[in-house]
């Protein structure tokens, strides 16, 4: 009979114990900022410039963060041309990633892999603007334990790129996204489709705002 009562109240103080982790989860879930929410989903990478996020999205977009909270997701409706050699495809310093049709290019350097699964490193723009202390952390599935040697640095850079290209036409985007404020005033979420020229840094030349759930 207490073998009984002993395990009725184990059961009874497992299961409350189970309730209470999944309350404080879903209370965890609730109180969780805007760009804690996005990373939990999965995603093809994340971007950390000073102060902005950039959030590589399954379905193509792009979802910028400044700080923790959304500040609009965007996506390029033309291809991004870029190149760079099978030796620089590997580079650790100096990786240059090149626009065949303009010659504009980035050049990566620096590079620390950070215990968090990202990696560190200074960005040149050909326009002569230099980032510092940029953070990359690749999708799950472009994870791989030989990045250092049999594998690209970057697997997919046009979304680097086009992170880039956003960052440095900020002014041209935020033209763009003038009825973006209409569009969440309903709880919706604007995306700014893009169509860059063939410069990457030069100008923005088409827009057009999208309003999803």
């Amino acid at each position: 009979m207490k073998n009984k009562i002993k395990l009725l109240t184990s059961a009874l103080f497992l299961g409350l114990m189970l309730q209470s982790c999944s309350s404080e989860s879903e209370e965890a879930l609730v109180n969780a900022s805007e760009l804690e929410q996005e990373l939990a989903l999965e995603n093809d990478g994340v971007l950390k410039v000073e102060s902005a996020t950039y959030v590589f999205k399954k379905t193509g977009e792009t979802a910028k963060f400044l700080e923790n909270d959304r500040d609009f997701h965007f996506k390029f409706l033309n291809e991004l041309s870029y190149q760079f050699s099978e030796t620089d495809k590997h580079a650790i310093e100096g990786l240059t990633i090149t626009n065949p049709e303009t010659e504009e290019y980035l050049v990566f350097s620096n590079f620390e892999e950070l215990k968090s699964g990202f990696f560190k490193f200074d960005l040149e723009f050909s326009t002569g603007q230099t980032l510092s202390s940029v953070l990359y952390k690749p999708g799950k599935a472009n994870t791989s334990s030989n990045k250092w040697h049999g594998d690209p640095m970057l697997e997919e850079p046009s979304n680097v790129i086009g992170a880039m290209i956003e960052l440095s036409q900020q002014e041209s985007v935020r033209q763009c996204r003038a009825a973006s404020q209409v569009c969440s005033n309903t709880n919706g979420v604007p995306t700014v489709a893009l169509t860059n020229g063939k410069g990457w840094f030069t100008q923005i030349e088409a827009c057009a705002l999208e309003c999803h759930d």
